[in-house]
């Protein structure tokens, strides 16, 4: 149950306290509205802890002091910020997208939209809150290491192979990566160091443990590809520093029980010691059959043959990893798409996704010409940089890169409105 203030409105323009706060009264009875002006913000944040913070921004004259309240509130309290808009700046609304607000409304809206975009800011955060719950009591039992935050080696088998299960009951791909300090390193090898990349450089949603090996570590990342996870391993040795290097094990999820993949990682580590690159690769026999396809389809001599491989290439990536990436981001921004329709047309060579509303319309378009990918963001009445085309290749076209370039087109989309 909420206690105290719920909801903190900040304005400077006395107008928009009347027509803000007279639709919010009708939240749930157990909410509460607080009104104050950019001054007395962070104070009243600290004393009264609202779930909910709604920025009201009158003009260009008001952005950087909205931008600068954005920053600080962020690091005083991790409730929701919406940000209530009277005049569009692309330039704006991105760097507040980059500073962490949850949402942005355009005053032209109903009064009834920023109502229910107030109701789903407090829904989330009762999520946020229950799993901070959760997590707090997986610490006390130990489950959880309190100054890492990742699994302890006591249940580490126990989270992994629940994992493992969770995503073949979905069919969701996985990729495991075991990691340790390279014992050759320059400098001696620190686990502490190594603890804080991982920490830096993976998801919120990739689990991490800590072995009963002392200086070993596992990752798992759902929803990567091969491809996905060598990004994350080039990352990770990019940020561990010029004196460290680490030993690498990636292992492609398959129907193995969890016992038979530790005992491949673990091999898998040892491989790596004397591996170029320090690291080993573990997938079965088919998924390496698919990946000679990427490497070797433009070496074949015969030009029909070439594009016949790959269109079958193209269209396998897009029913296992487009189409899944971009339901998977329109479910979890349903409540943003709520007034938009997201009309989806697929042809023989393309997949489009269109978002259209009174406000705005917006197309996120994925076509094969011969043998390129083109990926066209377009939303129209703007220039660029919203509004961009590019090319990827075959091995770019990775679950990890079309969730980021789809996130980044919805938030574009939200921006416009």
């Amino acid at each position: 149950m909420y206690s105290g203030t719920n909801v903190l409105l900040v304005t400077n323009n006395e107008t928009m306290i009347g027509l803000l706060s007279s639709e919010l009264v009708q939240l749930r009875n157990i909410d509460s509205i607080l009104i104050r002006n950019y001054q007395d913000t962070i104070s009243t944040i600290e004393t009264e802890k609202p779930q909910a913070v709604i920025i009201n921004c009158k003009n260009s004259m008001e952005e950087p002091f909205c931008l600068d309240l954005i920053k600080k509130i962020k690091n005083v309290t991790s409730a929701p910020i919406i940000l209530v808009v009277e005049t569009y700046n692309p330039q704006f609304i991105r760097i507040a997208n980059k500073y962490g607000i949850n949402d942005v409304v355009s005053i032209e809206y109903s009064n009834s939209e920023i109502l229910m975009r107030t109701i789903w800011s407090l829904q989330k955060n009762d999520l946020r809150q229950q799993h901070k719950k959760y997590e707090k009591l997986l610490t006390q039992l130990n489950a959880i290491d309190v100054n890492t935050g990742f699994y302890t080696p006591k249940y580490s088998n126990k989270v992994l192979q629940n994992e493992i299960d969770y995503l073949k009951e979905k069919g969701i791909d996985g990729i495991f990566i075991a990691l340790e300090p390279n014992k050759n390193s320059r400098l001696k090898p620190s686990t502490e160091n190594l603890i804080e990349t991982i920490k830096n450089n993976v998801r919120a949603t990739d689990t991490v443990a800590h072995t009963k090996y002392q200086n070993t570590f596992y990752l798992l990342l759902a929803n990567t590809n091969l491809e996905g996870s060598m990004v994350v391993w080039n990352r990770l040795n990019k940020n561990i520093g010029a004196d460290e290097t680490l030993c690498g094990c990636i292992y492609v999820l398959d129907n193995s029980p969890y016992s038979d993949i530790e005992n491949e990682l673990k091999e898998g580590l040892l491989k790596a010691q004397s591996a170029p690159n320090l690291l080993y690769i573990i997938e079965s026999n088919s998924q390496k059959n698919n990946e000679w396809l990427e490497e070797n389809y433009v070496n074949t001599n015969n030009t029909n043959k070439n594009f016949k491989l790959f269109k079958q290439i193209f269209d396998k990536k897009l029913e296992n990893i487009i189409k899944p990436s971009i339901d998977e981001l329109l479910k979890e921004y349903e409540d943003l798409l709520s007034n938009t329709e997201t009309p989806i047309v697929e042809t023989d060579n393309s997949y489009s996704v269109k978002f259209v509303n009174k406000r705005q319309e917006s197309e996120f378009n994925i076509k094969q010409e011969g043998n390129s990918i083109i990926i066209n963001s377009v939303h129209n009445g703007l220039d660029s940089p919203e509004n961009k085309t590019y090319t990827l290749g075959l091995n770019e076209i990775t679950t990890r890169e079309i969730n980021n370039d789809f996130e980044d087109f919805i938030l574009e989309f939200k921006s416009c409105l």
